[in-house]
């Protein structure tokens, strides 16, 4: 019988602590989010497994550059009501923030973290909670 695998927790403090400065909406998620699982004792049933960050290619790859140029400039001198913002779906429910790029990055490499441990055989489970708290537009 193959042996099972533990599930694969993508996981740092420093990028836990990145989600909960840069995402307002829910002020702290990623932080309660992984409190809960230390309380229920999850990570003993995990390997905890530390997440890259994606470089601009490796966004690029799904997201279109002119989307990935305004999310930097963004990010970096703030929403100025430019149009590309709202069709880029960026806005009330995305709301731009300083370090939304870096927030961007962080995710992206942190859920091709755990699909290229799926991909390589070294988990059946993968879990990057902050992964689904966006709605990037390709």
């Amino acid at each position: 019988m193959e042996e099972a695998l533990p599930p694969v927790y993508i996981y740092s403090p420093e990028y836990v602590q990145l989600c909960d400065t840069v995402h307002s909406k829910v002020p702290r998620r990623a932080s309660m989010v992984h409190s809960l699982i230390e309380a229920y004792g999850l990570l003993r049933a995990m390997r905890v497994v530390k997440p890259k960050v994606a470089t601009m290619e490796e966004m690029a790859s799904f997201h279109t550059d002119s989307y990935l140029q305004h999310l930097r400039k963004v990010s970096e001198e703030g929403d100025n009501d430019e149009p590309e913002t709202v069709e880029f779906g960026l806005g009330y429910d995305c709301p731009i923030t300083e370090g939304i790029y870096d927030y961007a990055a962080a995710v992206g490499g942190a859920t091709l973290s755990a699909a290229e441990h799926l991909m390589e055989g070294k988990a059946r489970i993968a879990i990057n909670w902050p992964g689904g708290w966006h709605h990037a537009k390709k």
